[in-house]
């Protein structure tokens, strides 16, 4: 089974609609298939599915924020890298985000794996994102869980991949343009919007664990 409600998943915790369909670690093929139907890609002659991520073909470090809260502001570095963002500023785009998940008529799509080969210090991930693609990259790029592995998986970070959501307000915001990249520690949650490159999602949680793993000495 891939196909889940939301509910089922405890996505309605963070605000997403208990009913909406969501299709979660599909196979290669299927999501192959997918972005070829979804009109996101072509395949190249060798197999591999080719992708336009549009304005952005690296990461945009300038639109990538923290919030300033009180779990984590203390260990963060402050500074050109690491930009404070408010709370209030992170929830009105959080609204927008889950406001687009919840209209949105296309299909949602959710990987669950692991950041980490080290069982012990490993973190469960989740992705949410709307094109089939972006499923595709993070299927790569993280380590895959086991059907029974799946059962009990309960995620430790989530990413909510908005690509298609602007950020129109960033100037009232003090921001650096309509992209946005920002993670609230406290709340164990990303969002990304404004941009298609999907390097932001893998960066994002390599740069988690950057936070997390020093904390453990690790």
């Amino acid at each position: 089974m891939s196909s889940y409600k939301a509910k089922s998943l405890g996505l309605g915790e963070i605000g997403i609609d208990h009913e909406i369909d969501i299709h979660r670690n599909l196979n290669v093929d299927t999501l192959v298939n997918d972005i070829i139907s979804n009109g996101e890609g072509l395949i190249a002659s060798n197999g591999a599915a080719m992708v336009d991520t549009g304005k952005y073909t690296g990461r945009s470090p300038q639109d990538k924020y923290i919030v300033d809260e009180n779990s984590s502001s203390d260990n963060i570095w402050w500074g050109d890298v690491n930009q404070k963002i408010s709370d209030s500023v992170f929830d009105e785009l959080y609204d927008q985000v889950i406001s687009y998940y919840n209209s949105s008529k296309s299909k949602t799509y959710l990987f669950d794996g692991y950041a980490g080969a080290d069982k012990e210090n490993s973190l469960c991930v989740r992705f949410l994102v709307k094109k089939a693609w972006q499923a595709h990259f993070v299927h790569n790029m993280f380590i895959r869980p086991e059907d029974d592995q799946l059962n009990n998986f309960s995620p430790e970070f989530t990413i909510i991949n908005a690509s298609d959501v602007k950020n129109i307000n960033y100037k009232q915001y003090g921001m650096n343009s309509e992209t946005f990249i920002i993670f609230h520690i406290g709340k164990k949650i990303a969002i990304i919007g404004g941009t298609e490159y999907g390097g932001e999602m893998k960066k994002g949680i390599f740069s988690i664990m950057h936070y997390l793993l020093p904390l453990q000495g690790i």
